[in-house]
């Protein structure tokens, strides 16, 4: 007989091994998902992070011609006698908005004496110098700022340039000294 009946116990048997494998099935479906939600929880994080420091490096870039019109005042009212008080109010402020944005990862740097990179600088002009190295920061006429390690505004620096050889010497005879005629 092809068709052998089963016994109960059989039949549990079977049935418990259908369990056991729809059990280990949803177990690695549920691990699955697991792991699946835990990257999107991190990814998540990380994109949150991102935006973050993304949305704050827009908004201290909007603050930073503020804070350098702090320091063109601070210029203008410096050594002058009778606007002390102005000066030590603007000197405040300045101070403590320098303090909010270095809490929040901003730095002031500055590429004078250095050689020109134009990762972190933008040459707005230059000076021939025989004094200076050539491609070399030697002044800066606003100041870069990164945060935590972008750079957000690059310096605007005047960079220095092989001063140009001058006209060959000429002897005051007029002539080549190299190249006078022996028989004449």
């Amino acid at each position: 007989m092809s068709n052998e009946l089963k016994g109960p116990v059989t039949e549990m048997v079977e049935r418990l091994g259908a369990l056991e494998q729809d059990a280990a099935k949803c177990r690695e479906e549920y691990l699955r998902a697991l792991a699946d939600f835990d990257n999107f929880r991190k990814r998540v994080e990380r994109d949150l992070v991102v935006t973050q420091r993304l949305v704050l490096e827009g908004f201290v870039k909007e603050l930073l011609p503020a804070l350098d019109s702090f320091e063109r005042a601070l210029l203008v009212v410096s050594g002058e006698p009778e606007r002390a008080s102005v000066q030590k109010g603007i000197e405040l402020i300045h101070r403590q908005l320098c303090e909010v944005l270095a809490r929040h990862g901003l730095s002031r740097y500055s590429c004078v004496g250095q050689s020109f990179d134009p990762r972190r600088a933008e040459a707005v002009s230059f000076v021939e110098s025989g004094e200076h190295e050539p491609n070399v920061v030697v002044a800066e006429v606003c100041a870069g700022y990164e945060c935590e390690g972008r750079v957000l505004r690059p310096a605007r620096v005047v960079v220095a340039r092989r001063k140009p050889a001058g006209p060959p010497e000429v002897s005051e005879a007029g002539g080549d000294a190299g190249n006078q005629d022996a028989g004449v």
